[in-house]
């Protein structure tokens, strides 16, 4: 099944491929053949009337059918395309766990070669054709004779000791870690290790370099199955050589000991400018943060233009909470000054004008501030309808849209019952905003339980201790 699933993968590659070439569009025809059986038989997914709306939105004046069947058959030709792309990988995918299985036809399972170590495998039984069951089995690698085995011990000393060298030019000449591995990858051999001297080389190949030259002797201990190989290596521990840039740094401090002695009667040293045949300047290293300085600079500056936002966003909020505040007090005036046979002009005037007579030189809470801006704007000759739907418009609260409506209303086709909506209006609002100093005392409740928490923590700490130590813990 899958390899027929693969030719007919590669035949519908082969026609994607072709169907990039002018002469032959065998796959957009495929396309246009499904569609065509599709639009027949009426399958819902080629026949969606919200696809068509929408292409007709994003392509106005042009057909919605046509654009509709332009749309599903692209779609079809890429849907073709990926069936036949997938289709050929799961083969490739099949064909390679073939290849890499582990039970041969004859019935029998394949060991790892020596080196690669031990395999999972997972086995289906079936007894008389019935399946039984799947069970996980541990295939060992297979074990070598005692010929190959010292074979492959000649090639795994070799590889070994090359590769224990390290960054080290000899083994007459160490001075660098070595590389002391207890098993090498594709070999079934482990190695254990043994220094003659551990103050000069470790078993884990660390070496500390003497003053002077000196002889160490390292054993490996080979071991496979039965089988023990041990070799003996004679090594040089030596110094360290220094590097160019060490030396020069060292010749350098001598020069300085020899200026700062012979100047050592002066105020100041006269730092050499000469070593050998090379002139020599000196520079001081300060500390000097002001690339950090700089960073932190910008980054404050960035978090200062972003946060500036934020807050401004916070005051609009802040703002709109305390006009929120003040609106059931707003409509209770308006209430009792239009009961009173006032004029809505005239109430409104009236709120405005009362609250800045009554605080004068003291900034005006912002309800009022825009109502008395919309008083302004009445003197300025702007319609009073119009004056109405900028205030509701400016401070940006449904209340004051609703309220807004209603008093515009009142002045188009006269509303006998305006004072009765507006009493509504003012229950709905008193109860807003006894809902929103619930939420409030919520919100301060939840702020304070992690200050009460700690403070629980910490009394309960004052009283364990002292209980503690008078039973003696």
């Amino acid at each position: 099944m899958y390899y027929i699933g693969g030719i007919v993968g590669i035949g519908l590659l082969i026609l994607a491929w072709l169907s990039r070439r002018e002469e032959g569009k065998l796959l957009l025809r495929m396309a246009v053949w499904l569609y065509k059986k599709g639009c027949i038989y009426k399958v819902p997914l080629l026949n969606t009337r919200q696809v068509q709306k929408e292409l007709e939105s994003l392509y106005p004046g042009q057909s919605g059918l046509l654009l509709q069947g332009d749309y599903y058959i692209r779609k079809l030709r890429l849907v073709l395309a990926v069936l036949g792309l997938g289709t050929l990988l799961g083969v490739l995918v099949r064909a390679k766990a073939g290849m890499e299985g582990n039970l041969t036809a004859q019935g029998e399972l394949l060991r790892p070669e020596p080196g690669k170590g031990d395999k999972q495998v997972e086995l289906q039984a079936f007894l008389e054709g019935e399946p039984v069951g799947q069970l996980t089995v541990t295939v060992p690698q297979r074990q070598l004779t005692e010929q190959e085995a010292q074979a492959l011990y000649v090639e795994f000393w070799e590889v070994l000791s090359r590769e224990a060298l390290g960054e080290n030019p000899s083994w007459q000449q160490i001075y660098s870690p070595l590389v002391l591995a207890e098993e090498l990858e594709g070999y079934p051999f482990t190695v254990s290790w043994q220094s003659g001297n551990y103050e000069i080389l470790s078993s884990s190949g660390a070496v500390h370099c003497p003053e002077t030259p000196e002889e160490v002797t390292l054993t490996a201990v080979i071991r496979y199955l039965d089988y023990t190989w041990q070799e003996e290596l004679t090594l040089q521990a030596v110094p360290r050589p220094m590097t160019e840039t060490e030396l020069l740094v060292i010749q350098a401090g001598e020069a300085y000991d020899r200026a700062q002695e012979a100047d050592a009667e002066k105020p100041q040293i006269r730092l050499p400018e000469e070593l050998g045949e090379k002139q020599l300047t000196w520079k001081e290293i300060r500390e000097d943060h002001n690339l950090l300085l700089f960073a932190m600079t910008i980054a404050v500056a960035a978090a200062v233009f972003l946060l500036q936002d934020r807050d401004l966003h916070r005051q609009v909020l802040k703002r709109r909470e305390e006009m929120k505040t003040a609106y059931p007090v707003v409509l209770n005036k308006l209430i009792l000054y239009l009961g009173a046979g006032m004029t809505i002009r005239g109430a409104f005037q009236k709120i405005a004008l009362d609250d800045r007579n009554r605080q004068p030189g003291k900034t005006q809470k912002p309800l009022y501030a825009e109502m008395l801006y919309a008083c302004n704007q009445l003197q300025s000759g702007i319609s009073e309808s119009r004056v109405y739907e900028l205030w509701a418009a400016q401070t940006g609260l449904p209340d004051c849209a609703r309220l807004s409506t209603m008093l515009i209303q009142n002045l188009k086709k006269g509303n006998g019952a305006l004072l009765t909506r507006l009493r509504e209006e003012e229950n709905k609002a008193l109860q807003e905003e006894l809902n929103l100093r619930r939420k409030k005392g919520e919100e301060a409740g939840t702020k304070l339980l992690v200050p009460m928490v700690m403070m629980m923590a910490i009394v309960l700490v004052l009283v364990m201790i002292p209980a503690f130590q008078s039973f003696g813990l």
